[in-house]
This record gives structure tokens, sequence and C-alpha cells, in this order.
């Protein structure tokens, strides 16, 4: 299914309270503000994972590393990498987002 852009844009205004209001239920539901508002607009359910916040900061965290890696590697600083313990920690991150997906259901 090929996925359709979003090229139109609705402007609308708020008070400076009511926008602080609207990025904090965003950005506590993990998403953009625009994503968020659609959703509300459009009724579709918003399911807020209590701990993801956490596991997406430690994925972050994994992928900032492994891109300097990369930037490390394709400079001819590094010639061999031992990814394990990334894999490790890859392994624990999943492990945490399954339970944390499991207890919301």
């Amino acid at each position: 299914m090929k996925k359709t852009p979003r090229t139109c844009i609705i402007p609308f205004r708020v008070t400076p309270e009511e926008k602080e209001k609207i990025i904090e239920k965003a950005f506590t539901s993990y998403r953009e503000p625009s994503m968020y508002l659609r959703d509300c607009a459009l009724n579709k359910q918003i399911i807020v994972v209590p701990g993801a916040e956490q596991i997406a900061g430690e994925l972050r965290r994994i992928g900032n590393n492994l891109n300097q890696l990369t930037r490390e590697v394709h400079a001819g600083y590094v010639s061999a990498i031992n990814l394990t313990e990334t894999g490790e920690e890859l392994k624990a991150i999943w492990q945490s987002l399954n339970a944390l997906l499991q207890a919301a259901r």
C-alpha cells in the first residue's frame, strides 16, 4: 500500500497555554504534535505506554554510537568492530519493550 504524502497545511491559532498543553500531551503519547493532533481529529486511538520514553532514549544512544562507529570505519580510523556488546544491549532493550507492550495489553 503506497503512502499518500501529506501536502496540505491547516493553520489555526491557540493561546500559549493551549500550545503548551498540546505539545505536552503529544510528547506524553510519544508523538510529534502534528501526528497527535491528526490522530485526535480523526478519532484514532492514542495509546500511551509508560516506560517507552526510557527505552526510546536507550535506542537513540545506541543509534548514535552506531553512527559514530560507521563514520570511523568509513574514515579509515577503524578496520574491524566487535558489535557483540551492542547486540546484547539491543537484545535487553527488545526484551524490555516486549514486556512493556505485554503489560499495556
